[in-house]
């Protein structure tokens, strides 16, 4: 009798006593993660929808529509003399180079693809294309010669520029006693946006 009780109870009674245990520990879990959604959903539903013009005004905040090329330039250089000492300057030059520009896509989209020169190194932000402005550039490099507290003066005080500037690159040299730097900067300026009439 003994044996047959405990055959019956393995094999009738344990195995769908598991099961029962075992939906009832997954069904506890589901309750709780439903909790969590429940309460997640709400508090997204309180929040204030986003400002999608908030990106489009930084940009036109940020991005000249005035050529500020030699605004940009009296500043590197104000910032160089600042720096280095007069006794400790040399090699100093500032270049411009020929402004780099953009058309609107022919494909009558609205957007503005950024035009590159071919080489993936002066290709600029894809994320300017995301604009409804074409965007051009003027490279601006900036030599000069002195003690590395100036270099990282000068560094320290290429900023609060007038239109977006972006460092391509920064080169120093170490020399005695001097040290030398060589900045390449680009220079942005936006036109007018698709469909938008001409400023007089």
């Amino acid at each position: 009798v003994v044996v047959i009780v405990t055959l019956g109870y393995f094999w009738f009674i344990q195995a769908p006593l598991a099961a029962y245990m075992r939906s009832r520990a997954d069904a506890v879990a589901l309750a709780d993660r439903v909790k969590t959604l429940q309460a997640s959903a709400a508090r997204a539903s309180g929040a204030p929808a986003g400002d999608l013009e908030a990106p489009l005004r930084a940009f036109e905040q940020q991005v000249s529509r005035e050529d500020k090329v030699a605004d940009v330039t009296s500043l590197f250089a104000k910032a160089v003399l600042d720096s280095a000492p007069a006794d400790k300057l040399r090699e100093f030059s500032i270049e411009t180079g020929d402004r780099v520009g953009s058309t609107l896509a022919e494909s009558g989209s609205g957007r503005a693809p950024v035009a590159s020169r071919g080489a993936e190194s002066e290709t600029p932000d894809l994320r300017l294309s995301l604009f409804p402005a074409p965007v051009s550039y003027t490279p601006v490099k900036v030599t000069f010669a002195s003690t590395f507290e100036a270099v990282a003066g000068f560094m320290w005080k290429v900023r609060d520029l007038p239109t977006t500037v972006e460092i391509r690159s920064a080169t120093l040299t170490r020399g005695l006693p001097l040290m030398k730097l060589e900045l390449l900067a680009w220079v942005y300026q936006r036109g007018a946006a698709a469909g938008a009439a001409p400023q007089p």
